[in-house]
Parts: C-alpha cells; sequence; structure tokens
C-alpha cells in the first residue's frame, strides 16, 4: 500500500509529455533495425493511448494494454515485441528522471523459441524444387542461386540480403561469402561456396547487364527495382513463390525453412551437435538442439507401434526389433552385420538389374 502511494506520489509530480516517445527514439543506441521496430511499437501504444483517451498513464494503464495486446490476433512473439518496447520506454524515462518507470515488473507473453514449428523439406523436395526454376532467365537463375545458397550454408534471409558481390573471396583455394550474421556490426564469418553453388552464382552475375564489385549479391529484375538491393520482405515472397510453383504450398513452408532443412539435413547426414551448431553459427547449443529434436521425432514411429498393438498384434515392427538387436551387438560385430547387410543390398540391385 505504502509503495502504491509513492508511485501515486511521483505520478502527481510530474506531466507525461507525448513529445518524451520522440526524444526516446533519439537517444535510444540500438541498431537501426531494433530502433524501426521500436518506433513501430511505440506507435502502436500511442494510438492505444489516444483511443482511450489517457493523457497520464499509470501502471494500471500498462496492464490494460497488455490485455488490449492479448486480446490481437497477433503472435505471441508479436506481443511480446510491443509490450518489450513500451517496458523499454519507461524503463528509459525513469533512468532520465522525466516520468516513473511504471511498466516495471509487468510480464509480458511467453515466447517459446521452438523452430520446428517451421517445417523442413527433405532431400527430395530441395531437388525438385531447385528442378522447377527456369535458369534461362536472370530472375531464374538468381531465384535457384539464392535456393542453393541458403540450404547449403544455413543462410538466414538477412544476411543474404545483406551481401554483397564484393564479399565473395578466395581462402587457400576455396571460394567463401563473407556474411554480417545475427547481431553482427561487421562481416566477420563467412561460409564455404562449394563449386556447384559457385557455379551457380556465377551463372547469375553473368546475367547481369553490368555489375561492379560493390554491388549487392542479390538485386531486383523488375524494371522499378532492375539492379536495387532485395529487401528482406522480397527476398522471402520470392523465395515462397518459387516453392508454390512447385507445388508446396503451406503455410510452414517459408524462407526460413531452407535454414532449417540445412541444419536438420547436416545432422541426418551424421554430423554431431558441435559442427550442426557452428554450421547454423548458434551461440547456445539448445538453439541447435531444436534440430536434433526434429530429426529424433520424424524417426519416431509411436504412433504406428500403437496402432499395431491394438488392432495388429501379430504385425511385428522388424525394423525397431532390428535396430535393438544391433544395440546389443559390440561395436565390431555391429560394423559386420552393416557390411553383411550392404551385400545383401549389392546382391537385390543384381538381381533386378538381371
Amino acid at each position: 500500500m505504502q509503495e502504491l502511494t509513492i508511485r501515486n506520489t511521483a505520478l502527481a509530480e510530474v506531466q507525461f509529455d507525448n513529445n518524451l516517445f520522440f526524444r526516446f527514439m533519439q537517444y535510444t543506441d540500438v541498431k537501426e533495425t531494433t530502433l524501426k521496430g521500436y518506433a513501430v511499437c511505440i506507435r502502436q501504444f500511442i494510438r492505444w493511448m489516444q483511443e482511450q483517451g489517457i493523457r497520464q498513464p499509470q501502471r494500471e494503464d500498462i496492464r490494460e494494454y497488455k490485455a488490449y495486446l492479448d486480446k490481437q490476433n497477433f503472435t505471441a512473439g508479436t506481443k511480446a515485441q510491443y509490450l518489450r518496447a513500451v517496458k523499454h520506454f519507461f524503463k528509459w524515462t525513469s533512468s532520465e528522471g522525466l516520468y516513473p518507470n511504471i511498466a516495471d515488473n509487468i510480464k509480458g507473453a511467453k515466447v517459446k523459441q521452438d523452430n520446428t514449428k517451421k517445417e523442413a523439406f527433405n532431400e527430395g523436395d530441395i531437388k525438385a524444387i531447385l528442378d522447377s526454376i527456369d535458369r534461362t532467365t536472370e530472375a531464374g537463375k538468381r531465384d535457384f542461386a539464392m535456393i542453393l545458397l541458403s540450404v547449403t550454408g544455413g543462410l538466414r534471409i538477412i544476411e543474404m540480403q545483406r551481401a554483397d558481390i564484393q564479399d565473395i573471396a578466395t581462402i587457400k583455394g576455396q571460394q567463401v561469402l563473407y556474411i554480417q550474421g545475427k547481431g553482427r556490426d561487421e562481416k566477420d564469418e563467412y561460409i564455404k561456396l562449394i563449386p556447384e553453388v559457385a557455379a551457380a552464382i556465377n551463372d547469375y552475375l553473368q546475367s547481369r547487364p553490368a555489375y561492379k564489385k560493390n554491388d549487392p549479391l542479390f538485386t531486383g529484375t523488375s524494371n522499378r527495382g532492375k539492379g536495387q538491393r532485395l529487401a528482406e520482405p522480397s527476398i522471402s515472397r520470392i523465395i515462397k513463390g518459387v516453392f508454390r510453383e512447385a507445388g508446396f504450398d503451406s503455410g510452414k513452408l517459408t524462407a526460413h525453412s531452407l535454414r532449417h532443412t540445412s541444419n536438420t539435413l547436416l545432422f541426418k547426414s551424421g554430423a554431431d551437435l558441435y559442427t550442426v551448431q557452428q554450421h547454423a553459427r548458434h551461440s547456445d547449443p539448445k538453439t541447435t538442439e531444436i534440430y536434433i529434436h526434429a530429426v529424433d521425432r520424424e524417426k519416431d514411429r509411436s504412433e504406428q507401434a500403437i496402432y499395431n498393438q491394438i488392432f495388429r498384434p501379430e504385425q511385428k515392427d522388424i525394423a525397431a526389433e532390428a535396430a535393438a538387436a544391433l544395440q546389443e551387438l559390440s561395436p565390431e560385430d555391429q560394423l559386420k552385420a552393416f557390411e553383411y547387410i550392404l551385400t545383401l543390398q549389392g546382391c537385390a540391385s543384381s538381381l533386378q538389374g538381371a
């Protein structure tokens, strides 16, 4: 009760000024993209205050704003972002002695960072998508290069958007592409361009009428955007369009699915957690573990096993039994078993070809 009285007294001693929002945007030292995000969120809060006729916001108003956000058709991440910006704003007004921090300790929406909600493609899907692209046009060559680069290098959309032609270099005979990773201020990381990717990029660049080393790597092809750096939304839209044309139209299949696919396929190929983490450029291995769980879930046959137990008790899960049997063998015997299986596969192939 005493704390509430102190807060109300503090509010009575100061007057809220809408110019504080402008000053906050001027003095906030964050990246340009983050600043733009703050601007969108703050404008949303200003509109809400105006609609509610609020001139002297209090702590209860922040709670009401949170309740308002909860009712909107936003994702949990968007709701959290809107409220986070407001909390940063009032934290700043308090630190500057301009207005009390009325949003202190108000909890936002819980957001589970789980990339498994975004589907990954399998090997055949990626090949079908790449084969569907008409590579006789500049746009087709560009789209082919972007998708192949993203799926082999695990690039984020922002990393492709920031790439310039001059970022391509050669290190000990290996072509690489320097990238500005997430949360980085400089292009201080690189991914290797395997020969097939390097050839696709070169094929695309040769189709551009004229270009300079400091030009963007991926540019528009329309009359209006010819030669201009593609924006992130444009890249996402282009890639999504390629997916649709290839017959892959799902809300969970986005341009980010290529990065998700890259990390998943690397793990499927036999890479360990550390290798996948380095490839994905994750600072926290827990983020990388998401892909491992996705692969494990894909292999899981629990649902079929339960159905068989109910309706087909006589039907054995031969694959599961074989896997269990192999696990009981010593490493040397496991190797012998695998060699024997490969021999059987070779015999089967010979019989089919006869």
